[in-house]
């Protein structure tokens, strides 16, 4: 079982890589609060149940994974693909979509963890490297097109690409300047910062500049609190409340097997692109034991199903 114990093999930390780590748990941190709740909208579930996933979810992953880098949580493939499963389970089962989304993750969670045990990480090593990069090129194209809502301050559009695009450009009649130019000002912070400062959290300085600016000025833009109220403190721990039987039935094992395999495949095609830079030996059953573990602390927490970020996790190396 060692294996499946990587955080065993953790070192003492060095004053100078314990000053990097801090710096790039800080820079992901606050990239995670305002993208986390962007999911969580996706799949159509309170802002607080996307903060909820990128807790005690993200501490469990980092331990029993074998990615140095990986970071576990709220995903847009995934909440894209969860927020289809809740829309359509929620009624049938007579539960509500955190309900539904909470016994998701716990089945998405077994699921996983058993796919570690039987040694399945094998399976992913006949998924060629164009297939990877193919899905890591469309995940970012999907993050940037699901935000131009947000960007212009309009409604987004849905269903597949084109369908959101062509919804997003009919809408533009209504454009706020004020979100365009806090969300233009907060990109041309980012770039400048990694061109002439490339050593600063550029991330990090460009998403605090720019909101204790809004704040200042008093834009009245629309806030997360707006949509819905996120509750102080931590989330409680408890298991989720649907009966046994409702856990059995077979729809909603269905939607956690398609949930399970995506999480999989985009959370080792992650590990996969950065190891392939850092030169990091990965083990992809015990990734997959990791990842199944950390959708059970989600779970358990208030979550939702997750996989690896491929933003965050590429913010963190």
């Amino acid at each position: 079982m060692r294996p499946f114990l990587p955080f065993l093999e953790l070192r003492r930390p060095s004053r100078a890589s314990l000053g990097r780590d801090l710096l790039a748990a800080l820079v992901v941190t606050f990239t995670a609060v305002p993208q986390c709740v962007a999911y969580a909208l996706i799949a159509g579930l309170p802002p607080a149940a996307g903060l909820y996933a990128a807790i005690l979810p993200t501490i469990v992953g980092s331990l029993f994974r074998s990615s140095r880098h990986v970071v576990a949580g709220p995903s847009n493939a995934v909440s894209l693909l969860v927020g289809g499963a809740v829309a359509v389970l929620a009624p049938q089962l007579g539960a509500s979509p955190v309900e539904t989304a909470l016994a998701l993750a716990l089945l998405v969670g077994l699921f996983q963890v058993g796919a570690g045990l039987l040694q399945l990480g094998a399976v992913v090593d006949y998924i060629s490297a164009p297939v990877v990069l193919g899905y890591i090129t469309g995940a970012g194209v999907l993050i940037g097109v699901g935000q131009l809502g947000h960007l212009t301050g309009t409604p987004g559009g849905s269903g597949v690409l084109p369908a959101q695009v062509m919804g997003w450009v009919s809408g533009l009649g209504g454009l706020r300047p004020v979100a365009v130019g806090l969300g233009g000002a907060t990109i041309a912070a980012i770039v400048a910062l990694r061109r002439w400062r490339p050593r600063l959290p550029a991330a990090l300085i460009g998403l605090v500049g720019v909101t204790a600016a809004s704040l200042l000025i008093g834009t009245g833009v629309e806030r997360v609190g707006d949509l819905a109220p996120v509750p102080s403190g931590l989330p409680p721990l408890a298991l989720p409340t649907l009966p046994l039987e409702t856990l059995l039935d077979p729809r909603l094992a269905a939607a956690a097997l398609a949930v399970t395999v995506l999480s999989l495949v985009e959370s080792s095609a992650v590990a996969r692109s950065i190891a392939d830079r850092t030169g990091d030996r990965l083990d992809l059953s015990v990734e997959f034991w990791g990842q199944g573990l950390a959708n059970l602390a989600a779970a358990f927490s208030g979550g939702y199903p997750i996989s690896g970020s491929l933003s965050r996790s590429a913010l963190n190396h």
